[in-house]
């Protein structure tokens, strides 16, 4: 900022650190964070649910699928076993449809046995070595999984049968590997857990845009609720959607009726105003009139009333107006200039610190009301130099007003913001200046205190909101 001075030589001021703001509550629900778990828990059950069925079915399909393979598979062996008419041993006609059976350490395996003896084996088995040879020990009328010949777990099935051509009892055995149905199934649990995890990734995308698009109402909503708290409300222009627009018509309607209402208890005050000011003229024209002890009574009563009017009526002055952005430094270029008489009659100087940069959004009377106050006050007690500087913390600014004057006592400093009390009672009124300050600032949200100035004096700091993000 730019320092100024009016009339003589000010001395110089070391205005301390403002108080930061109030920590403010935050709300401790969110209707999107809500939703948005809400909908996470429901696509992860979903997806889990969805992956559990189809992992089961691809398991029962691949079950029966073996199931059903191994037994046409060992149909097969038994329909194409004969005895030799040479050699009078066992053999078959044909090999089998599945060529794995005879690939060596395919571990695709069959195996005919005579009680505990392998009689005949596939060629993945190599040579039948009796009575050395290993037996296929597949599980007998079902499908399962044993310890195979090569030490490897195998799926197969095995069956006694009686052949045609023999009076006793064979067992058959089939069998393959029992690793390349757990890979089949990995890869399908693999596949489907990608492709569910995509479709859930996109589902709760669009679940996030859908509770941002629906919404994104009410931000504009609360928008407009915001400037009709801070008096700036115009008609929305926003397009409410249906579930909505029952609350905004509402709101409209509200809104309407208290802007009349506040301006019928303006009219209302004002004429109140105006129906007890002639009265009390009558009343002080009297108090002239009778002895000096009653009219001290009379005028002390007259003057508490006239108070008490002034007060509640600077309070309906200043409610239900409309705020717009002020230019501080316009404000207190404009107060100076308005007390530069004053400051010359008294050869006072007046040291001015305030940012070009900074606005507030109030009523720019309000801010001459408060303002204007304060720098009268100095003037009033200072005896050389009055300061005003002005800074900025985050969401805060600080107005410094100090004096070189007699300062005013810590014991008094509570009692002077009160309705009519005066520190400096030989000079006129009726000690409104400060009280109506006070009712302004607490309007705004803001804090005045009273200390103790650098320059001797009493030093004033008024604390308003301020938004840093809005410039001129």
């Amino acid at each position: 900022g730019t320092a100024e001075h009016l009339g003589g030589s000010a001395g110089a001021t070391s205005p301390s650190a403002p108080n930061p703001p109030p920590n403010q509550t935050r709300p401790k629900r969110s209707i999107l964070l809500n939703l948005v778990f809400s909908a996470l828990v429901w696509c992860i059950l979903t997806i889990a649910v969805a992956a559990a069925v189809l992992i089961s079915l691809f398991n029962s399909h691949i079950e029966d699928q073996v199931r059903t393979e191994l037994s046409n598979h060992l149909i097969q062996l038994v329909s194409l076993t004969e005895r030799s008419a040479r050699s009078g041993t066992l053999r078959l006609r044909s090999q089998m449809a599945d060529p794995r059976y005879d690939r060596p350490l395919s571990r695709w395996v069959w195996q005919i046995r005579k009680d505990n003896a392998v009689v005949l084996q596939s060629a993945s088995l190599g040579p039948v070595e009796t009575p050395n040879a290993a037996v296929v020990a597949a599980p007998t009328g079902r499908v399962g999984t044993f310890t195979g010949p090569l030490g490897r777990t195998l799926t197969g099935i095995s069956r006694r049968v009686v052949p045609r051509f023999a009076q006793g009892a064979y067992t058959f055995s089939v069998a393959r590997p029992s690793e390349e149905i757990e890979a089949s199934l990995a890869r399908f649990r693999s596949l489907v857990l990608i492709v569910l995890a995509v479709l859930g990734v996109g589902q709760i995308a669009t679940v996030l845009w859908l509770m941002h698009t629906g919404l994104k109402p009410l931000a504009s909503f609360r928008a407009w609720v915001a400037a009709i708290r801070e008096g700036t409300s115009g008609r929305p222009k926003a397009i409410w959607p249906r579930e909505i627009k029952p609350i905004a018509d509402e709101l409209e309607a509200l809104e309407t009726h208290i802007v009349r209402l506040v301006g019928q208890a303006r009219g209302q005050a004002a004429d109140l105003a105006h129906a007890i000011k002639t009265p009390l003229t009558v009343l002080r024209q009297i108090g002239e009139t009778v002895p000096p002890d009653l009219a001290a009574k009379l005028t002390r009563q007259n003057d508490r009333i006239d108070a008490a009017v002034q007060r509640h009526l600077a309070r309906v002055r200043f409610s239900g107006r409309g705020y717009a952005l002020v230019r501080l430094a316009s404000v207190v270029d404009d107060l100076a200039l308005a007390l530069k008489k004053t400051i010359e009659l008294r050869h006072l100087s007046l040291h001015k610190v305030v940012p070009d940069w900074i606005t507030l959004r109030c009523d720019e009377t309000d801010l001459y009301e408060m303002i204007g106050n304060l720098l009268d006050n100095a003037c009033n007690a200072a005896t050389g130099a009055i300061s005003i500087s002005v800074q900025s913390v985050e969401t805060t600014v600080s107005i410094l007003i100090e004096d070189d004057g007699p300062g005013i006592p810590e014991a008094q400093r509570v009692e002077i913001l009160k309705r009519g009390t005066r520190f400096d009672r030989k000079r006129p009124g009726h000690g409104l200046g400060l009280a109506i300050v006070e009712d302004l600032v607490e309007l705004y949200g803001g804090n005045i205190e009273i200390g103790a100035s650098h320059m001797g004096g009493a030093a004033f700091r008024l604390e308003l909101p301020f938004d840093p993000g809005i410039k001129p």
